[in-house]
This record gives structure tokens, sequence and C-alpha cells, in this order.
């Protein structure tokens, strides 16, 4: 029986290997925008100001997260896969898609955390050094 319930969980994480990367990808996201959220919190009103009732919102969305970049990968891999492959040639472009989204996501958290404490708003600066990046490879050209 033992190794039955072993053979069983060796296969389901044997399938499911192709998406740890992307699972990985948005924890770290989810993980960092914690930290934010946690620097914010301290920074307006200090260490009392940090509630387990938030933090216990984190793992209900890294298993939310987790959950569905699975879901989609199941749903592509098994379902979608060969309509897909008949336009595009990029494996797994849902699931990524998807996991881009999540991660955006918590970049805008992030974002809005930073500026929060800062004033700065840290998409703005990168969009104005991408502007002045790209003039001044036309200039170069």
């Amino acid at each position: 029986m033992k190794s039955k319930i072993s053979l069983i969980v060796f296969s389901l994480f044997t399938i499911l290997t192709p998406v740890k990367p992307l699972v990985i990808i948005a924890v770290l996201a989810i993980i960092l925008d914690t930290c934010f959220g946690i620097w914010r919190s301290v920074k307006k009103g200090g260490w009392k100001s940090i509630r387990s009732r938030r933090l216990s919102h984190t793992i209900s969305k890294t298993l939310l997260y987790s959950g569905a970049i699975v879901f989609v990968f199941l749903l592509e891999k098994y379902v979608i896969a060969d309509i897909l492959a008949h336009f595009i040639a990029i494996e797994l472009l849902l699931t990524k898609a998807f996991t881009f989204f999540c991660v955006y996501t918590e970049i805008k958290s992030i974002n809005e955390s930073y500026f929060s404490v800062t004033g700065i708003n840290v998409w703005d600066k990168f969009k104005s050094f991408a502007k002045r990046s790209r003039e001044t490879l036309e200039d170069l050209k």
C-alpha cells in the first residue's frame, strides 16, 4: 500500500515538473511583495501595525496562485495543447502568460508600497529610463 501511494505521488510530481519554475517565480514575487508590505506597514505605523490576519492572506494568495498556475498548466497541456500547437510554437504559452499576469500584479503592489513610503514611483522612473535609452540609441544611429 505504501509503495502504491509513493508511486502515485512520484507520478504527480513528474507530471508537474515543467510548471515548477513558474510556480517558484510566482511564490518569490509574493514573498517580495510581503516584504515590501511589512516595510511599508512598519514605516507608516510601527511594528504594532503588523497583524497576523494580513500576513495570513499571503498564505492563501500563495496557494491560490500556485493552484491556478497548475490548473492552467493542466488545462493547456491536456486539453488545449493540440489546438494551440497549430498556431503557436511556444510551449506552455498560456501558463507562462498567466504566471506573468500574477507576477505583474505583485510588481504593481510592490510599486504601490514603495511609493507609499518613499514617494517615488518606480514604474514611471523605469518608463522614463526606457524612453531616454531609446532616444540615445536613435541618436547613435
